[in-house]
């Protein structure tokens, strides 16, 4: 690096004197739509070995982030002469002597990636590099680990890629790289070992070579721009292995290509653009459905999941609760924020512990106990039925009228029941 000089004195006696610290840390990355496209990117041996995969684009490419709401804050004032060591980028000024000379501040090198993990032992089966900006794992030496780690957290960084250093990591039972900027899934070929892989809030378009993954009982891709489960996208080992799905906070509109995921217990798809409740028939063993936020009119398609003990499926466009004749397990229900406009066809859920109807349109709880009452679900302890037109209507007395028909709650909305 060139000499540094600081403005100031003409007197070369009173210069400062100054000391290089060694380079500046890595800058973060910009959004793909920013990134010149022969920009000097030091992973480019990955994409060579990946060039051409996943290419089918997704059709939607709506931006769904707001505007940026930062706000440049002005620096304070410099009254007088800085005190102390003062960092000008790579350059530190050393302005502490008392004796009004200026002396030269230790060499210091500024921590960079390849230091973070410099003190960590190969048989490390943890590590933990979560909110660090980093920008790729490349200079981290994760190869070193690879016959013991078994959890690898990078969420919060600006990754861009998945490399395949991380690909080298036999032994990875959970990798989880939530909250980066990876736009597609690669090097993931040889952890046949990962039973855990979060990839949500990231810019994925499509679920890709994940099929291999023989042992993967969860995996998460929440906030993404998914528009569809393809065919094959989770055809092959995934398939008897995968327990938990979680889809929500995409582009989804419909329900398809995971029929075949008979050992589901958990299906998560909230937030999407789904308009019916149908491809879910061969999922018996669905113990938790979560699909809030959808386009649902109709509470149908369920007679097949005999086994659901947790059903979520407030905001969507419901005018009836129907359609749980089979569900007798459940124990949680939360049609909240729909347009029900009465409490009816739930009678038969005796195990059912919380009910949650909440901002609908039902009008009257006079015959809130022939649902919902303690012959009927003796295990019943918390009811949300707030913002409905009844609890206007009965006012100061809506709390009370409630605990009076239903004497076996616990919880009536967010209020506990005193004894």
């Amino acid at each position: 690096m060139a000499d540094a000089t600081v403005a100031g004195s003409s007197s070369s006696q009173s210069q400062p004197k100054v000391q290089i610290v060694g380079e500046l840390p890595p800058a973060p990355t910009m959004s793909s739509k920013d990134r010149p496209v022969n920009g000097n990117d030091t992973d480019s041996d990955d994409d060579r070995t990946h060039a051409g995969a996943d290419e089918d684009e997704d059709p939607q490419t709506e931006d769904e982030a707001g505007p940026s709401s930062a706000v440049d804050e002005p620096e304070p004032a410099n009254n007088g002469i800085t005190r102390g060591i003062v960092q000008y980028g790579s350059v530190r000024v050393d302005n502490s002597a008392s004796n009004g000379q200026i002396t030269e501040a230790p060499a210091e090198e500024i921590p960079d990636d390849a230091e973070l993990l410099q003190h960590y032992p190969d048989t490390e089966q943890i590590l933990d590099l979560g909110h660090l900006r980093l920008t790729t794992t490349k200079r981290l030496g994760l190869a070193r680990f690879a016959p013991s780690l078994k959890r690898l957290c990078l969420r919060q960084n600006l990754l861009t890629k998945i490399r395949s250093d991380i690909g080298q990591l036999t032994e990875l039972e959970d990798l989880d790289l939530y909250d980066n900027s990876i736009e597609k899934i690669t090097h993931l070929d040889s952890l046949t070992q990962l039973e855990s892989l979060d990839l949500s809030f990231n810019n994925i378009h499509h679920i890709s070579n994940v099929s291999h993954l023989g042992a993967c009982k969860t995996i998460y891709f929440v906030q993404n721009k998914i528009s569809r489960v393809r065919a094959d996208d989770l055809q092959g080992p995934i398939a008897g292995a995968l327990e938990s799905l979680e889809l929500g906070g995409n582009r989804l509109r419909s329900i398809e290509n995971i029929g075949h995921l008979t050992n589901l217990t958990q299906l998560w798809l909230g937030k999407n653009k789904i308009t019916t409740l149908s491809g879910m028939e061969s999922l018996t063993n669905l113990r938790v459905l979560s699909i809030q936020s959808n386009r649902i009119t109709k509470l149908e398609g369920l007679e097949t999941l005999v086994n659901l003990e947790e059903l979520y499926i407030s905001h969507n466009g419901l005018t009836k609760l129907e359609g749980l004749e089979h569900n007798t397990k459940l124990t949680t229900l939360d049609v909240g924020a729909n347009m029900i406009e009465k409490v009816e066809n739930v009678g038969h859920l005796s195990r059912l512990e919380e009910f949650w109807a909440n901002d609908n349109r039902i009008a009257d709880l006079n015959e809130l106990d022939k649902e919902l009452g303690p012959n009927r679900m003796p295990a019943l302890e918390t009811v949300y039925l707030e913002g409905n037109p009844a609890q206007k209507k009965e006012g100061p007395a809506y709390r009370r009228k409630v605990k009076l028909l239903l004497p076996q709650l616990k919880q009536i909305d967010a209020t506990f029941i005193r004894g």
